[in-house]
C-alpha cells in the first residue's frame, strides 16, 4: 500500500542531477524543489496571471528588463503572494522532507523564493 509520501514522490516529474558534491541545500533543491515546481508550473503560472490581473499590472507593456524586476518585486515584497508560493511548494513535502524545512525554513523560503523568481521570469510569455 502507497503512503502519501510514495505518492507523492511518485507523482513529481524526474530531473536528472547530480549531487555528488553539492551542499546539503543543493541537494534538497535538486532533488525536491526543481521537481516540485516543475510540477505545480502550470498553477504557479496562472497563480501570478491572476495577480496580474486583479492587480492592473500589464506586463506584456514593460521591457523586458522592467518585467524581470516586477516579478522580482513582487515575489520579494508582497508577503501574501510570496507565502502562497512558497506554500505551492511545501504542500507537496514528503514528512521527511517536511521534518528537513521544519528546521531550515529561512534557507528553504529563501531558495524557493529565488526558484519561483527564475521560473517565471523564463516563462515571461505565458504570463500575458
Amino acid at each position: 500500500m502507497l503512503n502519501r509520501s510514495n505518492l507523492l514522490i511518485k507523482i513529481r516529474p524526474v530531473i536528472e542531477v547530480f549531487t555528488e558534491n553539492s551542499t546539503i541545500f543543493e541537494s534538497f533543491q535538486s532533488t525536491t524543489l526543481r521537481p516540485i515546481l516543475k510540477l505545480q508550473n502550470e498553477i504557479l503560472i496562472n497563480l501570478f496571471c491572476f495577480y496580474l490581473i486583479e492587480n492592473k499590472i500589464k506586463l506584456a507593456l514593460q521591457s523586458d528588463e522592467k518585467q524581470g524586476e516586477t516579478i522580482h518585486a513582487i515575489l520579494k515584497k508582497n508577503m501574501p503572494f510570496k507565502n502562497l508560493s512558497i506554500g505551492l511548494v511545501v504542500g507537496h513535502f514528503t514528512e521527511q522532507e517536511l521534518l528537513f524545512y521544519n528546521s531550515n525554513k529561512s534557507e528553504v523560503n529563501k531558495r524557493i523564493v529565488e526558484l519561483v523568481i527564475k521560473r517565471l521570469s523564463d516563462q515571461k510569455e505565458k504570463l500575458y
